[in-house]
C-alpha cells in the first residue's frame, strides 16, 4: 500500500538507444578497408586475366576467368558498399562509386571472355 501523498512507483522501461542497421556497417566501410578491397579485387582481376591468357588448356582458361570474375565482383561490391554506407562522402563521389561499379559490370562483365 502506498502512503498518502506519495505516488506509487511505476515501472519504466530502461532507455535503449536504437540505431539504424546502416550504423553497424559503418566500421566495415573505413577508408583503409575500402582501399584494401579495391586493390585485392584489381589484383585478382589482373592475375585471372594473365592465367586465362597464358594457359594452354581449357581448364586454366576457365580458372582465369573465374578469378577475373571474382575480382570484378569484389571491386563492385566494395564500391556499392562505399556508396551506400558512407554518408559522410560527397554525393557526387558516391555517384561516381555507383557509376564505376556499373561500368565495370557493363564493360568488363563477370563472365565475359576476351
Amino acid at each position: 500500500m502506498a502512503q498518502p501523498g506519495i505516488p506509487p512507483q511505476q515501472y519504466q522501461q530502461p532507455y535503449v538507444e536504437h540505431r539504424p542497421p546502416v550504423d553497424y556497417l559503418r566500421p566495415l566501410a573505413s577508408d583503409f578497408l575500402l582501399a584494401i578491397g579495391v586493390i585485392l579485387g584489381l589484383f585478382l582481376m589482373m592475375i585471372g586475366s594473365m592465367i586465362a591468357g597464358a594457359g594452354d588448356s581449357q581448364t586454366t582458361y576457365d580458372l582465369g576467368l573465374i578469378m577475373k570474375g571474382f575480382g570484378n565482383f569484389l571491386v563492385c561490391a566494395v564500391l556499392f558498399l562505399a556508396a551506400i554506407v558512407r554518408v559522410d562522402i560527397d554525393k557526387l563521389v558516391r555517384f561516381g562509386f555507383i557509376l564505376g561499379a556499373a561500368l565495370l559490370v557493363a564493360l568488363v562483365g563477370f563472365w565475359g571472355g576476351w
